[in-house]
C-alpha cells in the first residue's frame, strides 16, 4: 500500500484528536478528508504518489509531495 501520515499537535504538544485533515490533490485528483485519531494521526492512501495541498482545521499547510512513507507533523 502506498500512503502517508499526517500528525497534528496542539501548541502545548498534546495530540490533536478529532481534527479535520483535508488533502486536495488538484482539479482532476479530487480530495480526501479524514479526522485525526486519539494519537493525533490521520493516515491517507495515495497509490499514485500525487502531490497535494494539506489543510488542517481550515488552515492551509501548503503543498507537499505526499509520497509513500512520508510523515508530516503540524502544530495548531
Amino acid at each position: 500500500m502506498s500512503g502517508f501520515l499526517v500528525k497534528v499537535l496542539y501548541k502545548h504538544g498534546n495530540p490533536a484528536e478529532d481534527v479535520d485533515v483535508l488533502i486536495d490533490y488538484g482539479w482532476l485528483g479530487g480530495c480526501e478528508e479524514k479526522r485525526t485519531h486519539s494519537d493525533g494521526c490521520a493516515e491517507f492512501d495515495n497509490p499514485e504518489d500525487k502531490s497535494g495541498n494539506i489543510t488542517i482545521h481550515g488552515m492551509s499547510m501548503g503543498k507537499h509531495s505526499l509520497s509513500e512513507g512520508k510523515k508530516y507533523s503540524f502544530t495548531i
